[in-house]
């Protein structure tokens, strides 16, 4: 029994609240019981005699054979449970991060409640979005947000707004289910099934060669039929989340009143700069793309790579795996992300831009009033993503709203510039000149 014992107690570890549906094989049958030992010859009746030696021992049973040994049930390691699985993975991405690091925290309210935040955040944000479950409160939204879109125009007003989060989840986590269609259906947790079969996880949002989800930024001033982002198949997926979640074709006026530090563009907008069609364009400018946009699975090329150990399922770290950059025929010598010093440059073209822009008093890294103007510290520091708006100006006029709008989107997804090389570097030089009238040292032309 005690062999089974210990076989059974590494078998039934937690693995994420489930246990492995496998153990050791059957325990043999115990071994008879050995003779009992002969009793000593009692004493003398007068008197208490000594006691007489004790009979031998009876030999002991012969122990039963061991079961068949049924080993631990790969099927359930493989591709999630493993060491190394896609579970393991996703443990030490920010998406995890970011849900342990909040767990019984302010912001989970919030991020699952009846405001815009759990059209991301919320367990089930995807499943809902795409359902057409979201809300309207205290407007008249339109019957229908295709391709993922978060703002409409509302027919009470005809002012921009962004939808709410309608769904019931309590949890605030990007989780397998969040992006994948998972039922009791096709789990494997729940059908018993022997091994997992490719394909059985089909993602929530539509990855077809035809297929685009849109951006927010819309063609006119007045409507929200958004923008297409792209053909990317599987990357549809992270563009529907790492988006501005701003219009910035109705968020940027004629007159612009910076109300708040949290103006602009949210944090994570990747998708607008990948895409190259959701930054401030200067009239009269044409905006290009870098060859990164001839991906198949834009993002997914990069963050999620086959990984040989599971399958050749992508890596969910999500994090950009420099060997995506070297194998793909591109950067084949490159040891670092910073190519033939491309990430060094664009830095150091952001700096410029961050300067006047705080110079003109509108950056902060203050986290409430009095806010105060970036520091000489503050503009040593390369995390251009911390920095914050400096509310309270008004009358911005639109092409120096749009400058700090650009900063703030190139600092918060460009990945300093390596998303989209040119299209980072054309917003950086119009925005710094639309502030200036001249061009950053550091980009004397246009790309």
């Amino acid at each position: 029994m005690l062999r089974r014992s210990l076989i059974c107690a590494f078998a039934a570890g937690p693995v994420l609240g489930l246990m492995l549906a496998s153990c050791a094989g059957r325990d043999g049958k115990d071994g008879l019981p050995g003779a009992t030992g002969s009793q000593g010859a009692d004493g003398e009746a007068v008197g208490a005699g000594p006691v007489g030696p004790p009979g031998p021992i009876g030999k002991t049973g012969a122990m039963g054979r061991d079961g068949v040994d049924g080993g631990l049930n790969v099927s359930c390691l493989s591709p999630c449970h493993g060491f190394t699985g896609i579970v393991a993975q996703w443990q030490t991405s920010r998406h995890y991060s970011a849900y342990i690091s909040n767990l019984g925290g302010a912001e989970v309210a919030s991020w699952t409640g009846a405001t815009a935040c759990g059209n991301c955040h919320a367990i089930d944000a995807i499943a809902q979005r795409v359902a057409g479950n979201v809300g309207f409160v205290g407007t008249a939204g339109p019957s229908d947000l295709p391709g993922g879109k978060l703002r409409y125009i509302s027919s009470l007003d005809q002012t921009p707004k962004e939808s709410t989060y309608a769904g019931q989840a309590t949890v605030a986590q990007v989780h397998c289910t969040t992006c994948h269609d998972v039922d009791a259906t096709n789990d494997p947790h729940v059908t018993g099934a022997s091994e997992y079969v490719t394909g059985t996880f089909p993602l929530r949002v539509a990855t077809g060669k035809a297929d685009q989800t849109l951006l927010e930024r819309s063609s006119a001033v007045g409507v929200a039929d958004g923008t297409p982002a792209g053909k990317f198949n599987l990357g549809n997926v992270c563009i529907s989340c790492h988006r501005s979640r701003q219009d910035v074709t109705n968020y940027i006026t004629a007159s612009n009143t910076l109300s708040s530090s949290h103006w602009g563009p949210h944090e994570g907008p990747q998708a607008d700069v990948y895409s190259g069609k959701g930054g401030y364009a200067y009239a009269g400018k044409a905006y290009g793309n870098s060859s990164h946009q001839a991906f198949t699975n834009g993002c997914v090329d990069c963050h999620m790579p086959p990984s040989d150990t599971n399958q050749g399922i992508g890596n969910h770290s999500f994090y950009a795996q420099l060997s995506a950059c070297q194998h793909q025929g591109c950067h084949v010598n490159t040891k670092s992300f910073d190519v033939i010093g491309g990430q060094s440059a664009v830095r150091a073209n952001l700096q410029e831009l961050r300067v006047v822009l705080n110079t003109a008093g509108y950056l902060t890294r203050s986290a409430a009033a009095p806010y105060v103007a970036l520091s000489a510290t503050d503009l040593l520091d390369p995390a251009f993503s911390l920095d914050q708006v400096l509310p309270g100006a008004k009358n911005v006029p639109a092409d120096i709203a749009g400058a700090l709008y650009n900063y703030l989107l190139l600092a918060r997804g460009s990945a300093d510039g390596v998303h989209n090389p040119v299209y980072t570097r054309e917003l950086i030089f119009d925005s710094y000149k639309a502030m200036t009238g001249t061009a950053p040292t550091s980009l004397p032309t246009r790309p």
